[in-house]
């Protein structure tokens, strides 16, 4: 089977609707970051993988290379200038890239095996680009198709909800014969949009034979905080056969429901129910009648006596107690107090909203927890109530009934919030 000659992977947004998480393509699941995880599929398909990063973040991606065996064929490019979008990113990319190319964005998970169908189609000498789209019943915040007689014709970028120009919403999943003609394209268009990238592939294909391809399979991408816990159940999907390794110490009291992954030195205390799919990241404990189903548990965390964790994700050095922690995403270094809660569903049935940048946004899920930024803590008898996200070194203080969005580096008592003098400590 031959490759395509050159992969690329757009991988300098900011994540500036990820808040309060870190970078998108740093989140592990089942032990491996999102970004080596795209690096490693494409890798199979392309011979050369050119990966466009930020000031920010190249040096802890360059780190992940290092570390692993596919840095040989694999070269990083930075983008100076993140105003540019998706389109400036493309244009740093072609100093590098001569003739055919694939273009994927960092944070989208899918099955790569779709590519078969470009590979096994005889290449000539014309330009073409084949479009891969997903029928879906919801709404996505992206590009949707706009077919004539089966034949694309335009892409249009984020339509209202009751004017989609079809059901199929656009992979970002892009191949070019030659990438040259796309970057012409972009460089023609001197007014800088969030849709640039879009109007100039609406261009092309006045002018390029298109092929459409539909794709079936999984797929998701981390655009919102809440998008962790969706990529989550895919991976989580992806265990058949559970694992537990030999230091793991686990009580003949508990009850463990296959599949589930555990890693080293995990414990595991007495009456404790484990429902898979599940993963226990190394070093981290589980206390007397606990309940974890459905989760990921990153390592080195304690899961104090008597908590409940469904359908979330907890980082690293996370420590509850008597907690319910459910549809949630919980960072690293996290504190919660005895009795603290998650409320995961409204009264009134209606899917759960979030703020995103002061607009509410439609998370589409019918529960959703909290989202909680890195090294936070919450007092004992704390509520939080469903998409409220609270930011990086936040401290509330105990029986508080927190309502909405609390920024980073915030004290916060019975609704007087100040500055968090311990930040960074």
């Amino acid at each position: 089977m031959r490759k395509i000659k050159n992969g690329l992977i757009l991988a300098a947004g900011d994540s500036t609707r990820f808040w309060p998480l870190k970078d998108k393509n740093f989140f592990n699941f089942l032990d491996e970051s999102l970004i080596l995880y795209q690096i490693k599929n494409l890798s199979f398909y392309c011979e050369n993988i050119f990966v466009v990063v930020n000031q920010n973040n190249i040096i802890p991606i360059k780190k992940l290379l290092e570390n692993s065996n596919l840095k040989k064929n694999c070269q990083l490019i930075i983008q100076e200038n993140l105003s540019l979008g998706q389109g400036g990113a493309i244009i740093s990319a072609s100093k590098y890239i001569k003739g055919e190319a694939l273009i994927i964005n960092a944070n989208d998970y899918l099955d790569f095996s779709i590519l078969r169908k470009i590979i096994e189609i005889k290449k000539d000498n014309s330009n073409f680009v084949f479009l891969f789209g997903k029928k879906i019943n919801y709404y996505f915040p992206g590009g949707y198709f706009r077919f004539d007689n089966n034949r694309i014709v335009e892409v249009i970028e984020k339509p209202a909800k009751d004017n989609l120009p079809s059901n199929y919403l656009k992979l970002f999943l892009d191949y070019f014969s030659n990438l040259s003609f796309l970057v012409d394209e972009l460089k023609k268009n001197k007014e800088i949009t969030d849709d640039s990238y879009e109007k100039a592939l609406s261009s092309i294909l006045k002018s390029v034979k298109s092929y459409f391809i539909e794709y079936n399979g999984y797929w998701h991408s981390l655009k919102y905080p809440w998008h962790v816990l969706l990529m989550m159940r895919i991976f989580l999907e992806k265990i058949k056969n559970s694992f537990i390794d030999k230091t793991a110490q686990i009580s003949d009291k508990a009850i463990l429901i296959p599949p589930i992954i555990i890693k080293e030195n995990v414990r595991i205390g007495d009456y404790v129910k484990v429902v898979g799919p599940c993963y226990l990241g190394e070093n981290t404990i589980v206390g007397d009648y606990s309940l974890v189903r459905e989760s990921q548990i990153n390592s080195d965390c304690l899961i104090g006596s008597y908590s409940e964790i469904a359908r979330s994700y907890i980082g690293n050095k996370v420590f509850l107690h008597r907690n319910y922690i459910g549809d949630s995403v919980i960072d690293d270094q996290v504190m919660m107090g005895a009795q603290a809660v998650v409320a995961n569903l409204r009264f009134n049935g209606e899917g759960v909203t979030s703020q995103i940048n002061g607009v509410k946004v439609d998370s589409n899920l019918g529960k959703l927890g909290t989202i909680i930024g890195k090294n936070s803590k919450i007092g004992v008898n704390t509520t939080i109530f469903p998409g409220v996200k609270i930011g990086k070194n936040v401290w509330i203080v105990p029986g508080e009934t927190v309502s909405l969005d609390i920024k980073d580096n915030i004290f916060y008592k019975k609704n007087k919030k100040r500055k968090n003098y311990y930040e960074n400590r």
